[in-house]
């Protein structure tokens, strides 16, 4: 019986932030910055 199965997209290696700028935002990776947004109701 399977129980999960692992999904990893495939990452293509474009760009870099700085050390500094990825330390603030928690990556050095564009494409994994996410930033939380909270909803405005």
């Amino acid at each position: 019986m399977r129980l999960a199965r692992a999904y990893v997209p495939f990452q293509i290696f474009s760009k870099r932030w700085e050390p500094m700028e990825g330390l603030l935002k928690g990556t050095i990776f564009p494409e994994l910055y996410f930033p939380y947004r909270k909803d405005k109701r």
